[in-house]
């Protein structure tokens, strides 16, 4: 199988995968083998370095002077002749880790392979005697949040002896105590004016020894107080509660492997800390293979208001609100997370790389998994939070070299309605997460009228910013508005309970109540007043970018009033949605793709009129992920995929000026937002038309699949992901408006495109139709309360289905798959676990429909076979 996770030489420049738990907060593995971005401190700092951090080797080769080496490589720090990209930071180097390079001796090389949420460095060293490898990451078990959401990184070494004689071998780990740390002011070796009276105990218990980190100076409110630690298996460590000089530290570690003669006690004086250190020395036989785990925890439990909410009407100078983290909630402390780690170890390692397994190994092409994985650290990473009052939350981005406002901090909060729309990565693997999403857009968020505002203000105990112009737009977005409704439908689809959506299903009928009666005034399916949204300015006149949302939205209206059993409401719905699809249809349609139907004289600034822009079909794209059927002709929508592809794919920008901002060098490929083949651009186009959002060409991607055009989908992911590779952008932070942007997480759905897959909870129904390589296919799925793989292949006269269920139950009414096969079907066999199982089946369309009398439960390690001959 073509390997492009594999990261070497170039490559590694850029390469930074964050760990972490769900709204954790994280630190980031990168190419050299370091570790930087320390985000950990309720901080959001691309730039964050934590010095005297790190991992060393020491052996001791037959008959030769000992060896050390610290885990990293400095094989890229000379960066003549490399050029940077605009808007990216990942291949900074600090500076701490360049003079630690320059100090101790590092190793030659590594390579990095990068499977999201694992990653797996190997050290190259043609002086090293012995074999070394890394295993690093956060436990991820999709639809297990508390597991998924824990303060803590694993790294498991794996050593091996190649030769012939016993290899004396010690592993050392290094942890600064940055209690006390604002996570955005420089440390200069340990000092650092936040440091004061730190200090570390060691901690041994039965199975483990840890360092425990703290500072008892601080007030207990204080917004840096908390703990860390560093811990490893086993009690044969030998722990060094504080050390302060590298240089000393580094030598006693190469005389003898050991930290002996190390001795500090009681707290740090004022500006300054103790680093920790544990070493675990062993012996290898020859050709023996051992691992040591090394284990991270944090725990800061004062998570405040950060950032302004001024313009959400909050005062933000004059009050310090509090909001906490979940994970305080389970552990009193980072010493608790490691013994909870300690004690479910074996349990969290397997499911996570059971995911990992069950991703990666699949007959998609490698570049389209890369895009489907990289875009899952996202909800791991800086930009969400997991708050103590128990809701989820985001900020559009990291701030970063890609933002105006300074660097530090969050982007645009929080809780975007409009950017939120793209993302499926989070809805669909932890989705008791979104569902409190809902519940803060639907049953707090909204005013009286069923208007919600874009941005949500913290703590949710103050006004709401009713009324308020809060900026990007100004004024409420209605497509968020409209995606709300959609969300809705899509975590009912996806296992919601009855009760969950009996609660909001009044206030998903006031929002409807709004938007149809607001927005579509003159009540024939088309919106054209002012329509705030994600490109952050208003369009005026109909158009189908807003147009198709509001269509997918009316349907989707339509379904929930029927579960419901509100026969009238759902009637309502469609016969508005039936006048919709015709007008706008024939308002828009101008033989090649969707224009803007607005008068430029009225609104002269930010419109596209008779341009052809890439998200004009973002509400089909909806349709097709929630099963609602076409919302305009077919032959159309096909059309239009096909104008996007002729006139917004850019093999390369040599001579083109993207802007305001650049997400593309020259010579990367890209799908601009908008463009004009019939001319008539405004003066004052749409805002961002010359840009390239990778959310967006996610979606046109995930469309192109949906319709067949599996080609002309793989050049524009190849595209992403080229731009993505290492080499000047790291491929787990693709960047719009700041680091770690969340409408990436739009390329979920490119999975489901591929796979042809669809889902209803309520109904029990799994249908696949896979659109690559059906005669030889196999790809993840995952369903409200269980996953694993589906696989379908076609060999002679014989089609095999599998649906392995990996991972927790699945509930089966229904099972639909499409028919590879040319002749007539002779006979279908079904069996569970090798053992016969009956189910009424029949065709349709080429599509075999199986039922399962009284429905069917799968269980973990369950696979259901189905066999078609002809």
């Amino acid at each position: 199988m073509e390997r492009l996770f594999l990261y070497r030489g170039a490559a590694l420049r850029a390469a930074a995968m964050p760990l972490g738990g769900l709204g954790t907060g994280s630190v980031a593995l990168c190419g050299d083998g370091g570790l930087r971005q320390w985000q950990i401190f309720n901080n959001i700092n691309h730039q964050a370095h934590l010095p005297c951090s790190f991992f060393g080797l020491w052996c001791q080769p037959p008959g030769k002077e000992p060896l050390t080496r610290v885990l990293m490589s400095d094989a890229l720090y000379d960066e003549r002749g490399f050029i940077a990209s605009a808007s990216v930071s990942d291949h900074q180097v600090p500076e701490a880790s360049r003079h630690l390079l320059a100090a101790l001796p590092g190793v030659q090389a590594v390579e990095f392979i990068g499977e999201y949420p694992i990653t797996q460095l190997t050290y190259q060293d043609s002086a090293l005697p012995v074999k070394i490898s890394l295993e690093a990451f956060s436990p991820f078990l999709p639809l297990e949040v508390e597991d998924s959401g824990l303060p803590a990184v694993l790294f498991n070494f794996t050593l091996q002896n190649p030769g012939q004689e016993l290899l004396p071998v010690s592993l050392l780990a290094t942890l600064q105590n940055a209690v006390g740390w604002d996570g955005l002011t420089a440390i200069d070796g340990v000092e650092n004016p936040g440091y004061v009276g730190n200090e570390n105990t060691v901690v041994q218990r039965r199975g483990w020894t840890a360092i425990l980190m703290e500072n008892r100076r601080l007030p207990m409110d204080h917004p840096h107080q908390g703990t860390m630690a560093l811990a490893t298996w086993g009690e044969e460590a030998i722990p060094v509660a504080g050390w302060d000089d590298l240089n000393r530290l580094w030598e006693e570690f190469r005389q003898c492997g050991r930290l002996i003669n190390l001795k500090t006690s009681g707290p740090s004086a004022v500006g300054r800390t103790w680093n920790a250190a544990l070493v675990v020395p062993f012996t290898l036989a020859p050709a023996e293979r051992l691992t040591v785990t090394f284990l991270l925890c944090w725990h800061f439990p004062n998570r405040y208001v950060d950032w302004d909410q001024t313009f959400l009407g909050v005062p933000t100078d004059e009050h310090r609100y509090r909001i906490g983290n979940h994970y305080s909630h389970r552990f009193d402390n980072a010493l608790a997370v490691v013994e909870y780690v300690h004690g479910h170890v074996e349990r969290l390692t397997n499911i996570t790389r059971l995911f990992r397994e069950m991703l990666f190994e699949s007959t998609l092409p490698p570049v389209l998994l890369d895009a489907v994985s990289a875009p899952l650290s996202v909800p791991r990473s800086p930009t969400c939070f997991w708050a103590e009052d128990g809701y989820f939350y985001g900020f559009e981005g990291c701030r970063g070299a890609s933002t105006r406002e300074g660097h530090t901090g969050g982007c645009c909060p929080l809780n975007c309605t409009h950017v939120w729309n793209y993302a499926h990565s989070l809805a669909r693997l932890f989705p008791v997460l979104e569902r409190g999403m809902r519940e803060v857009d639907l049953l707090v968020q909204m005013s009286p009228e069923g208007v919600i505002p874009h941005r949500t203000p913290l703590p949710l105990d103050l006004p709401r910013p009713w009324g308020l112009k809060i900026g990007g737009p100004d004024n409420h977005a209605v497509d968020g508005e409209l995606g709300t409704v959609l969300k809705v439908y899509r975590e009912v689809r996806h296992g919601a309970s009855r009760a969950w959506f009996d609660r909001l299903w009044p206030a998903v009928k006031r929002l409807m109540t709004h938007l149809m009666d607001d927005h579509d005034t003159d009540g024939d399916g088309v919106i054209k007043g002012e329509q705030p949204n994600t490109y952050d300015i208003s369009l005026h006149g109909a158009n189908s970018f807003i147009g198709t949302l509001y269509l997918a939205a009316l349907r989707s209206a339509e379904e929930m009033a029927r579960v419901q059993g509100e026969q009238e409401m759902a009637d309502h719905y469609r016969e508005r949605f039936e006048r919709g699809r015709e007008l706008l249809d024939l308002l828009l349609w101008n033989g090649e793709y969707y224009i803007q139907d607005v008068d430029l004289r009225k609104h002269p600034k930010y419109q596209y009129g008779q341009g052809c822009h890439s998200d004009q079909l973002f509400g089909q794209w909806w349709a097709h992920l929630l099963d609602l059927g076409y919302l305009l002709p077919r032959e159309h929508i096909r059309a239009t995929l096909q104008s996007i592809m002729r006139y917004n794919w850019r093999r390369n920008f040599i001579g083109f000026r993207q802007q305001p901002r650049m997400f593309a060098d020259e010579g990367d490929a890209g799908l601009l937002n908008c463009t004009w083949p019939r001319g008539g651009r405004p003066a004052v186009p749409i805002l961002y038309s010359d840009e390239v959002w990778t959310g967006i060409e996610y979606e046109v991607a995930a469309l192109l699949l949906w319709e067949g055009m599996v080609e002309e989908a793989l050049t524009i992911i190849r595209g992403v992901r080229a731009r993505y590779d290492g080499t000047r952008r790291s491929p787990w932070n693709e960047v719009e408006c700041g680091d770690h942007y969340v409408r990436p997480m739009s390329s979920w759905a490119l999975l489901e495109a591929a796979s042809g897959y669809h889902y209803d909870a309520m109904a029990k129904a799994l249908a696949f139709a896979p659109r690559l390589s059906p005669e030889d296919h196999r790809a993840f799925f995952v369903t409200a309360n269980g996953w694993g793989y589906f696989a379908q292949r076609l060999e002679g006269d014989r089609q095999c289905q599998v649906l392995h269920l990996a991972y927790g139950l699945l509930d089966l009414g229904t099972l639909t798959f499409y028919r590879c096969l040319t002749a007539p079907i002779r006979s279908v066999a079904v069996t569970l676990d090798n053992a016969p199982l009956e189910a009424k089946w029949h065709e349709k369309n080429r599509e075999v429909h199986l039922a399962f009398h009284q429905g069917l439960t799968l269980r973990a390690s369950a696979t259901l076979r189905v066999d078609l001959e002809t």
